[in-house]
């Protein structure tokens, strides 16, 4: 059985979202299936003998279940549910006699339950925001995990520690001491029952962690769609005031390199062609700054990595970039034209003011670069593929 299955974040960006739950703290049912909206409850089957099938009502969904809302998180969600049913099926068929494994057998069927439940049900503006329904089924899918390691057979936790360890060491300080001591057990080669608690321990806490780590990146992305949108709307008033006053915000050259050189400022010293301010001035430097972004955003794409993680910040670092851009082209022109750059002669034609409104567009990258190094570090954190977890608290 393979470490947590992660959500590659170019895919949970389609229906990923952000307090981050417990393994435990998710709600459960009572073995009832998960449903959709409109649908009539199928009834589970107890998690007795009942042979390998015993956990398909409430573990296994559709495809048609999973495909009734977008987000490939859901598939991950169903298709590791369906391993663990099987491997606790066939746990309790090869020991029937054992007490105390039917009541973790029916602990494993309930989270397996309230994870299909959050997988196959529509998410909101809300749900997608604080991440209810993503956290909720890996909190479950986590829980129901971490039970199985209770149920395994003491013969088969040798073979599975590795997998664990290699779990503990994507989100545990190399100094922590369930995973320093089940490295030690791990070397010796001789894992038995007695270090069934300790394989539980560090999956518990690296799933706490990866939890954590994932609440982090969905609520800097929350933050980052809320700059968005504030950023934007504060754009869209300049930009506004602009085209309904244009000598509110001066776009034109001020005209000094021309007047030394004893040529007409009559014509092209505007944005738009004019000799004087227009209402097209400010829109057109507007424009001229998100080509700018756009080939910044062009040049992040290229060298951008892809970690494996359940939510992406891709498309609201990107988003982030246009509103900048247009605000680096409108604000540098105003420094350009007020003499306050030494030596500078201010600007001159139409071409020049619009290349420069281009260059000052590229140049937001300087400012949402920061953003940038932020979010690699919260991700890289958050990632089980980075190796082991150096992130910043």
């Amino acid at each position: 059985m393979a470490p947590d299955p992660a959500v590659r974040s170019d895919e949970a960006a389609e229906d990923g979202a952000d307090a981050v739950p417990r393994t435990d703290g998710a709600p459960t049912t009572d073995g009832a299936d998960a449903r959709g909206p409109g649908e009539a409850a199928r009834p589970a089957k107890s998690g007795g003998n009942d042979g390998p099938g015993a956990l398909d009502d409430i573990a296994g969904l559709s495809e048609q279940d999973v495909l009734r809302w977008p987000g490939v998180w859901r598939v991950h969600i169903a298709s590791r549910a369906q391993e663990i049913a099987a491997d606790a099926g066939r746990c309790l068929a090869a020991r029937p006699d054992e007490r105390g494994l039917r009541p973790l057998h029916t602990a494993i069927e309930r989270h397996l339950a309230a994870a299909a439940r959050y997988a196959h049900e529509r998410q909101g503006w809300r749900r997608w925001l604080t991440g209810q329904a993503i956290e909720a089924a890996w909190s479950n899918i986590y829980g129901a995990t971490i039970l199985l390691y209770g149920l395994l057979p003491a013969g088969e936790l040798n073979a599975r520690a590795p997998e664990v360890l290699a779990t503990g060491r994507a989100y545990l300080p190399a100094d922590d001491a369930r995973l320093v001591g089940l490295t030690a057990r791990v070397a010796a080669g001789d894992i038995g029952e007695s270090d069934r608690s300790l394989l539980q321990a560090v999956l518990r806490a690296a799933y706490g962690m990866a939890s954590i780590e994932s609440g982090r990146v969905r609520s800097f992305r929350n933050l980052l769609l809320g700059g968005v949108a504030t950023l934007t709307l504060i754009v869209a008033g300049l930009v506004a005031v602009g085209a309904i006053w244009p000598a509110a915000i001066p776009m034109c050259g001020n005209g000094t390199l021309l007047a030394s050189l004893g040529q007409n400022m009559s014509s092209g010293g505007c944005p738009a062609g004019a000799g004087a301010p227009t209402h097209g001035d400010v829109p057109l430097v507007a424009l001229v700054g998100m080509l700018g972004a756009a080939l910044a955003t062009a040049t992040s794409l290229s060298t951008r990595s892809e970690l494996s993680t359940r939510y992406s910040l891709a498309v609201a670092q990107n988003l982030l970039k246009v509103p900048a851009g247009v605000a680096t082209a409108i604000v540098g022109l105003l420094i350009l034209n007020s003499g306050f750059v030494p030596g500078f002669g201010g600007l001159s034609s139409q071409t020049s003011i619009l290349v420069w409104a281009m260059v000052f567009g590229y140049a937001q990258q300087l400012v949402t670069r920061f953003v940038d190094q932020r979010a690699n570090t919260l991700l890289t954190a958050a990632s089980p593929s980075a190796g082991t977890n150096t992130s910043v608290r």
